[in-house]
């Protein structure tokens, strides 16, 4: 199989057709006949391609493209009318569309649009594949046990949404590892990933830290410090020992994960921040055989 196409349009003689003609040309096809359909049926997993009708009853083919790139921003969507125009290819266009083709179009044109759009895919994939290697971020996870493998299935389905992640286990089952899968799968995967021990930074200088300060905000200060949240802009933050910071920070650790902005230490405003947080509460111990020991993952947000 080449590769797996999501098709979305509301004219059925029009489905059958693009049906017959991809799977013919070897790729495998699901078909939706409205947006809402369609996005129920998306996985970021689970396709190559999404293809839609621009209009349609309920939902356009531009809010579709609008919803499925806030899954998954790589993966190329090419739009399709019959009442195709000059402002509506513009507008498809300035979504995030990959391409735009107009009704009725040739079987040869269909084709050659949906080959590009998945060597597109193919290339994307290896880039990100190659920088991830680059990076040294990701490590390797060798494990035996079933409840291991059903961690790393969750952090797998996990990785493509934003929210916070809770990682919890036993001290040696991998939890920061777990945490890199997260980030190297993850559309963040280009960002960086910064660590933090929480425990090893003395609770009146884990502000600063996190936050960051301003030049002159205290004595000693003699320059600006960016902080890990700001250093972490664009990828993820993991917070490990995430139960020794001071209740007096905490409010403002509940600031910047709601409100995505932090209260730089002498600062006359706060700064927005963009950062995916994977968090480990204090390590429990463990005595007993290595057994069934596995890391446990909770989304938070």
């Amino acid at each position: 199989m080449k590769g797996r196409i999501l098709f979305i349009d509301d004219d059925p003689a029009g489905r059958e057709v693009a049906l017959f003609n991809l799977k013919k040309a070897g790729y495998g096809v699901t078909v939706a006949s409205d947006g809402q359909e369609g996005l129920s049926l998306f996985n970021p997993d689970g396709f190559d391609l999404v293809v839609t009708d621009y209009k349609m009853p309920g939902m356009t083919g531009i809010e579709v493209l609008k919803r499925i790139r806030k899954k998954d921003v790589d993966i190329p969507v090419l739009v399709i009318t019959a009442f195709g125009n000059v402002e509506a290819a513009v507008e498809a266009m300035k979504t995030g569309a990959y391409d735009f083709i107009g009704k009725p179009f040739h079987r040869d044109q269909l084709l050659m649009c949906v080959e590009k759009a998945m060597e597109r895919r193919r290339l994307t994939k290896e880039v990100r594949t190659l920088r991830i290697r680059a990076s040294g971020v990701e490590r390797d996870i060798v494990y035996v046990s079933s409840a291991m493998k059903r961690v790393l299935e969750v952090a797998e389905r996990a990785a493509s949404t934003d929210a916070s992640i809770l990682l919890t286990g036993e001290s040696g089952t991998g939890k920061e590892v777990v945490a890199r899968r997260i980030h190297v799968r993850s559309n963040r995967a280009e960002g960086p990933f910064v660590a933090v021990n929480c425990a090893a930074i003395p609770g009146e200088l884990l502000e600063s830290e996190l936050f960051g300060h301003a030049r002159g905000a205290f004595t000693g200060a003699v320059k600006d410090r960016v902080g890990r949240f700001r250093q972490a802009q664009g990828g993820t933050l993991f917070l490990d020992e995430i139960g020794e910071i001071p209740l007096s920070l905490q409010a403002k650790l509940l600031r910047a994960l709601q409100e995505k902005v932090v209260d730089v230490v002498g600062a006359d405003k706060p700064v927005p921040v963009d950062v995916r947080i994977v968090v480990r509460p204090t390590a429990i111990s463990w005595t007993g055989s290595g057994k069934g020991r596995s890391a446990r993952i909770c989304i938070i947000g």
